[in-house]
């Protein structure tokens, strides 16, 4: 019997026997929605389209808060046709994807005109982040219903991207008029560059020794402190060091700080880094198993409180070129949950977690409505796992452009069965089955 609305026909689409996250608990239920949306949890509810769910696990779509698309400029790399299906293939159904394309995306006009290419070939839901730059205070109000938020580089960026100290307190202070978040990459340039002139052979193995822990804690503190100045919401993304969690432990309790973790600083150190190669180049860089063991440490205890991929594509040619030209960034947008499964299933981390991490919590953070949980009236999206079914990570079945992960090889228990966007089955058993237009979750139309 439907628990709401007490509709007496059949539903578009019903999952049946589900095990889902519903009021806090796991609970046995169906779920049915039509029109995109959940009309009815509740049990014996039949409906036109019926999906078995026994067995598995159902959450809500994932939300992936930081992946690096390539459109416009880069689209040799990774475009919205293949890294949205990318996400189906991962159980994602909604992205916010990043500026530092080309062009950078640091005002309206070149904001809409990225919405436009993007509308017609994206199969997830979506939004996009406009880049602080010397523009930030010239910007119409009306940008605030169109973005997803505001996107601050302190290192690892080109041209207007790059802020400097003014810069960086203009974008909190516009961020806390917009009601935004600001979403920091938090690397210090300064110490970078310092630390470049330290070592006269560069190679990937000292990566994470030009970019230090140091360097990640200096941008944080400069960052807490334009957060605290001006009340916006600050949102570091990718943090890897434990220096960097004591910087910022002290400021999570105010509501309006929060901090995201990927992957493959959850599952690499610098000596797994020396063996892959240029393929796990990335910054911030991936460290020490001491700073690993502390983002474990964050994560269990409800620190961090987003898992986001940076899924940062670039071709095997660009990587296997040498040291100091090879591009940093790697794919992951497809593997996150896979390897988040894994984990569970080896007791690091709980179900909960990953639903509130995945789901829950970065909805919340910025703001998406209708998304990030099941329940009456939410969009009907999900993610169907299999916890106990084995797979390996293996080039030839990616769905990203670039084709390849850092975790080729990787023998894992736990993946995705089955990807619904908005009530459409689109992902099923290793296939896109279907297309559904994606739409900005912003309301930028």
């Amino acid at each position: 019997m439907i628990t709401q609305h007490g509709l007496g026909y059949d539903m578009a689409l019903v999952l049946k026997n589900c095990k889902t996250f519903y009021r806090g608990k796991i609970r046995c239920v169906d779920i049915a929605s039509d029109y995109g949306k959940i009309i009815g949890i509740g049990k014996r509810i039949s409906g036109t389209e019926v999906i078995n769910c026994k067995g598995l696990l159902v959450f809500p779509g994932l939300i992936d808060v930081h992946v690096h698309f390539r459109v416009p400029g880069a689209e040799h790399k990774e475009d919205w046709k293949h890294g949205s299906r990318a996400a189906l293939h991962g159980g994602i159904t909604c992205v916010l994807d990043m500026p530092n394309n080309n062009p950078q995306i640091l005002d309206e006009k070149s904001l809409l005109e990225k919405k436009k290419i993007v509308e017609k070939d994206a199969c997830v839901d979506y939004g996009l982040y406009l880049g602080a730059s010397a523009k930030i205070n010239s910007l119409g109000e009306g940008l605030s219903k169109q973005i997803a938020g505001i996107k601050l580089y302190m290192s690892s960026a080109s041209g207007e991207l790059l802020a400097t100290g003014k810069i960086q307190k203009m974008a909190f202070e516009r961020a806390f008029r917009m009601r935004k978040v600001v979403a920091v990459h938090a690397e210090d340039e300064d110490r970078i560059r310092d630390n470049e002139k330290k070592f006269k052979d560069k190679g990937i193995s000292i990566h994470h020794k030009i970019r230090d822990d140091t360097c990640e804690a200096i941008a944080i503190e400069k960052v807490l402190s334009s957060a605290k100045s001006t009340s916006a919401f600050l949102h570091v993304c990718h943090i890897s060091s434990k220096m960097s969690l004591e910087k910022i432990k002290p400021f999570l309790k105010s509501g309006k700080v929060s901090c995201g973790v990927t992957p493959h600083h959850l599952f690499l150190t610098e000596k797994d880094v020396a063996k892959i190669g240029n393929k796990a180049k990335v910054n911030p860089s991936i460290k020490t198993k001491k700073d690993r063991s502390a983002l474990w440490a964050a994560l269990k205890a409800s620190y961090i409180k987003v898992i986001e991929s940076d899924h940062a594509p670039h071709t095997l040619e660009e990587k296997n070129a040498d040291y100091e030209i090879a591009p940093s960034g790697l794919p992951g947008v497809e593997t996150l949950l896979p390897l988040m499964l894994n984990a569970y299933n080896k007791g690091f981390i709980s179900l909960k977690r990953i639903f509130e991490c995945c789901c829950q919590n970065p909805a919340k953070i910025f703001g998406i409505k209708n998304k990030g949980s099941i329940d009456f009236g939410k969009d009907a999206d999900f993610c169907i796992v299999n916890l106990k079914r084995k797979q390996e990570i293996k080039s030839e079945g990616l769905f990203s452009k670039c084709g390849w992960s850092a975790f080729e090889g990787w023998k894992l228990t736990g993946c995705v069965e089955k990807t619904i966007l908005r009530g459409v089955l689109c992902y099923d058993s290793g296939s896109i089955v279907d297309s559904k237009k994606g739409l900005d979750v912003f309301g930028g139309d």
